[in-house]
């Protein structure tokens, strides 16, 4: 016999957050503070009662209020951990009245397909609780719309409204899941974060440090095609547990970085084997990518992988690390990062940088940019993408006025790892003229010391406070640091 709802009624939360997002055409400045709402669970932590919402109900944010259920005032909160990779937020509220009478939701499992669960929540339309049913329909990976990474989701039939983002779907009295986006292209199709990715989260913030999931950093196929798996040395059809997905690119940086090749088949990930369509099993009957078992670890833990290459079946063990994307996805809670130099504003290509394009950027902006963001792969010679925003017109750089998003190569001779690398490398060279060339061959030469005269003047007439964002105040290029590898022959 199904719960009730009962006190649990008291534990969903309203979030009132103010937010002031940064500008991404004119990365100085900021969009101005506007007003959202969303919802939350009251969750029991090793620290006490806090509350569990999502992450984009809160980002940018300078103040955030959460009113209960029940309670006509509201609390002021605070941010205690932030997950925007898997749109998830923990908020603590300091005044120990807003949780008396509470009963914190407890985290259950995986619900089951067909389970009938309930949407708590303040969507849009009114002021007060509501509560939605619907059946779960699916549970596999999803792209999470705050980051655009693909983390486990459960799909829904309730509606799932502006306003119930961050409340909790339950299931016999125990979180299934954090409501958080609806398909656009479909009525009735809601998704939920699954429990397992909200464990992880909790997890990480209880370690003190958000590290948020690693990747395999590294580009795969499926390997299907009989002739194509024939060609490889493995069985024509997948057997004895050679199915496999091809390995067609590994990033600089990344967690396969020093295991993995291009032309590897990666059969299987901890023991578990990987089908030719890249499929795996996680629980009797469901199935999704096998980038789940990737994701379900954490950053720092060691991982092991079988892989076929050349004919034999090798053993390699390598160290997690973070997503080593050459275009960084949505950020948040950081102003942007910019460079201006002779009127010329550099930027780092970034998908918050494509959106200024509009809704519809990825048919908008230019595809070189687009392509970039999409199949790009990060090389110790490349680790971002710099590129030329726009100029800023001035005596100084007449002859460029028009350029706009090119994406920069060289300094000189010398290429660029990364904007402040671009930097480094712009304030170090001591010949007295600029060179700078773009992705086409195409070159901008500025004459070093007309820049350094015209410098405050440029400054001055477009309103720009300083030439560098703050992190760029001191340049630096990291390097990544090597990991702990293993790899040695194992049976076929």
């Amino acid at each position: 016999m199904r719960r009730e709802l009962g006190p649990l009624l008291r534990s969903v939360v309203k979030v009132t957050t103010v937010s002031d997002a940064p500008d991404y055409d004119q990365p100085w400045q900021s969009q101005g503070p506007t007003s959202s709402c969303g919802s939350g669970a009251i969750i029991e932590t090793r620290r006490g009662p806090r509350i569990l919402t999502n992450a984009h109900c809160v980002a940018n944010h300078v103040f955030i209020e959460v009113r209960r259920f029940g309670l006509a005032r509201s609390y002021e909160a605070e941010v205690e951990g932030l997950g925007h990779e898997c749109d998830l937020a923990l908020l603590r509220v300091d005044d120990p009245s807003f949780f008396e009478g509470t009963t914190p939701i407890v985290i259950g499992d995986l619900p089951s397909l067909s389970d009938r669960v309930r949407v708590c929540g303040y969507p849009i339309g009114g002021e007060r609780l509501s509560v939605a049913e619907g059946i779960v329909s699916r549970i596999d990976l999803v792209s999470y719309e705050q980051s655009n990474r693909k983390l486990l989701a459960v799909q829904i039939d309730a509606a799932i409204n502006s306003g119930n983002s961050g409340g909790p779907v339950i299931d016999d009295g125990a979180l299934v899941g954090i409501a958080f986006q609806a398909l656009d292209d479909a009525d009735g199709v809601g998704y939920a974060i699954a429990t397992p990715v909200v464990r992880h989260f909790l997890e990480d913030v209880d370690n003190g440090v958000y590290e948020g999931f690693p990747s395999l950093g590294a580009a795969t196929q499926k390997l299907e095609g009989p002739a194509h798996r024939r060609s490889l040395g493995l069985p024509a059809t997948v057997e004895h547990g050679l199915g496999g997905v091809l390995v067609t690119g590994v990033a600089h940086g990344g967690s396969g970085e020093e295991i993995l090749r291009p032309g590897d088949v990666l059969l299987a990930i901890d023991g578990v084997d990987i089908g030719a369509d890249g499929v795996v099993e996680i629980e009797s009957g469901l199935t999704t990518d096998f980038s789940y078992l990737v994701s379900q670890r954490h950053v720092g833990d060691t991982l092991s992988v079988e892989i076929w290459r050349a004919g034999q079946r090798l053993h390699g063990v390598m160290e997690l690390r973070p997503p080593p994307y050459l275009v960084a996805e949505d950020r948040y809670d950081m102003r942007p990062s910019y460079y201006l130099y002779g009127g010329l504003l550099f930027v780092p290509l970034t998908r918050d940088y494509l959106k200024t394009w509009g809704e519809s950027w990825w048919h908008n902006a230019p595809h070189r940019l687009v392509d970039l963001y999409e199949r790009g792969l990060r090389t110790s010679e490349r680790q971002e993408v710099v590129v030329l925003q726009k100029v800023l017109a001035d005596r100084l750089n007449v002859g460029y006025h028009d350029l706009e998003s090119a994406v920069m190569t060289h300094v000189g001779d010398r290429p660029i790892r990364s904007l402040s690398d671009f930097v480094r490398l712009v304030e170090t060279d001591t010949t007295p003229f600029v060179r700078l060339r773009d992705m086409d061959g195409a070159e901008i030469v500025l004459d070093r010391a007309e820049v350094e005269a015209r410098h405050d003047v440029i400054l001055r007439k477009f309103g720009v406070p300083r030439d560098r964002s703050l992190d760029l105040v001191r340049a630096k290029t990291l390097e990544p640091r090597p990991p702990a590898i293993e790899l040695r022959a194992t049976s076929a």
